[in-house]
């Protein structure tokens, strides 16, 4: 008997046993295939192309484009079928991928669009258990405020209904008791990322009063939050047993995996057990989900394998994830959050907030703080504007210094008989000239660039006595031998920043590699050192005077 073909067997599906399936299983994109073969009507159409760019681009492929395309083609059938729910429901996803690429702009216009398709009916049970829905998009944003207020507004709803309705179904209540349970949770959330963590417990406490089952109330969101919780109040040891207790559990769980082992992460950085860390980066890496949160779980993974590595001092390591960091980051521009999460996970800067205890009180205290605040502030300003001040003066004698060393460049170097007045030398002025063509020789051949580079390696490879080269340097160069190779090496990272735009885009850690320096922190001292201005700043001048010279 010949083997039934695969696709064979889904014939036997309806298109609602397709759309589920499509939700539920793995592999969506077999049935999507299998529904693209059938006669659809354009309500199934609507939920075809919706699966398509929701579940398939968005969540599987991570593609973007293609998930918005999809997802208004779906929103054509919605209005045809003039099913506004759906609209909405699809604007607010399209919000929300605009958001995960920090389209801020764009998002909040899908999202005031949508507003005009909303119903306003608040017997519709569906609607008000999927109410609040905006949140998710603010919270992506980092407008942490709305997302609350939007997520209590809709329990308020819910909460309504139940008292006014006299009679409703126990299934009906135990799908509202689920939607209050995911948007208290989704509150949580936004207060963990405030570390407001007096609020986060009180409303995981309401969690808890729920009047669910205890599988409901074990879900993964919530575990999550919990975990999440111990890791930002400082009870790690806390968090790392409740994150190893829900792997071994769900470790069938792509999704499980994927966050557990991100917290195992964070928990063990915190810790300084880097190589454990690593082992969990890696491990969550292998099951890597999009999030769709403020939080980039891929990119605050790379970030702390980089934090590892670096400790570990494995360089290798180090630039693999830093540059998996930089094309992931192209994808997402996550740069605006990074130094908010950076302060997130700083446990010495965690105080949990009572605000709600202490809302009303010490109003002469807060008057006097704030005046302090906007004291230190404008110091801060006129500091800043001093600062600014002096970093572009020195960019400009910069540019003028290699202007000049340029011309010089030009011109035949000097011999010794040129500069030296006295022939009371250690060295004959013959044995100077000598040591001086090789080390002009040495600085056209860029062999300043090696990070293995020493005196003795020099001198060596020059075949000349070690004191002579130090003796030469000192004099000629008019510094020791680490000043006059650092030296070389800022003047050659210099002119590659203004004579190869693509290097403005680089990270200063590539730079740092670039020119033969060790590490970004040895780099950027020497770069302050060296010019009187930190490399960052530099590059800002640098594009700005491009961006003069093309208009």
């Amino acid at each position: 008997m010949p083997k039934q073909n695969k696709n064979d067997s889904l014939k036997k599906y309806s298109v609602g046993d397709l759309i589920r399936k499509s939700y539920s299983e793995k592999n969506p994109k077999i049935y999507c295939d299998e529904m693209a073969k059938r006669n659809l009507s354009d309500k199934d159409k609507m939920k075809y192309y919706r699966i398509c760019g929701e579940i398939y681009y968005l969540e599987i492929l991570n593609n973007f484009d293609k998930s918005v395309q999809f997802i208004k083609v779906s929103n054509f059938y919605a209005q045809k079928e003039r099913d506004f729910t759906m609209y909405a429901n699809n604007l607010n996803m399209i919000a929300l991928i605009y958001a995960l690429q920090n389209k801020n702009d764009l998002a909040l216009s899908c999202l005031k669009k949508k507003r005009m398709y909303e119903s306003r009916d608040k017997s519709n049970i569906q609607e008000l258990i999927f109410g609040g829905d905006e949140g998710l998009v603010y919270g992506v944003i980092g407008d942490f405020d709305k997302k609350i207020i939007g997520y209590i507004k809709a329990i308020k709803d819910l909460d309504d209904y139940l008292a006014n309705q006299k009679k409703i179904a126990p299934e009906i209540i135990l799908e509202i008791n689920r939607a209050k349970r995911e948007k208290y949770n989704s509150i949580v959330d936004a207060y963990l990322l405030q570390k407001k963590l007096d609020s986060a417990a009180l409303y995981l406490k309401k969690i808890k009063s729920l009047p669910l089952s205890l599988n409901d109330l074990d879900s993964e969101g919530i575990r999550d939050s919990e975990i999440h919780y111990d890791i930002l109040s400082g009870n790690l040891d806390g968090a790392i047993e409740k994150a190893n207790k829900d792997l071994n559990e769900f470790r069938d769980d792509k999704i499980t995996v994927f966050y557990d082992s991100y917290y195992l992460a964070q928990a063990y950085i915190l810790k300084k057990k880097y190589k454990i860390s690593l082992a969990y980066c890696e491990q969550a890496l292998k099951s890597k989900q999009i999030s769709f949160g403020f939080i980039n779980h891929e990119l605050e993974l790379y970030k702390i394998a980089m934090q590892a590595t670096d400790k570990m001092e494995d360089e290798k390591a180090y630039l693999k994830y830093s540059r998996f960091y930089e094309k992931a980051n192209q994808k997402f521009d996550y740069n605006s959050k990074a130094d908010f999460i950076a302060k997130l996970y700083n446990l010495d800067q965690i105080q949990p907030l009572k605000y709600e205890l202490n809302n009303s009180k010490h109003f002469m205290t807060y008057l006097w703080l704030i005046i302090l605040f906007l004291l230190l502030f404008t110091t801060y300003l006129i500091n800043r504007f001093f600062t600014l001040r002096k970093y572009k003066k020195r960019f400009i004698e910069i540019n003028a210094r290699l202007e000049k060393k340029e011309k010089e460049v030009a011109i035949a170097p000097k011999k010794a008989e040129e500069v030296i007045k006295t022939d009371k030398n250690i060295l004959s002025l013959k044995k100077e000239n000598e040591i001086l063509d090789k080390l002009n020789k040495f600085e056209k051949k860029q062999q300043f660039l090696s990070s293995t580079l020493s005196l003795s390696s020099l001198a060596s490879s020059m075949n000349v006595n070690y004191n002579y080269l130090t003796l030469t340097i000192k004099k000629y160069k008019k510094n020791n031998f680490n000043g006059y190779i650092n030296q070389l090496r800022i003047d050659y990272i210099i002119l590659k920043l203004k004579q190869n735009p693509e290097y403005l885009n680089y990270k200063i850690s590539y730079l740092a590699e670039e020119c033969g320096f060790s590490s970004h922190t040895v780099f950027t001292r020497i770069f302050i050192e060296k010019t009187g201005i930190p490399p960052s700043k530099f590059i800002e001048y640098v594009k700005k005077e491009n961006t003069k010279v093309n208009i």
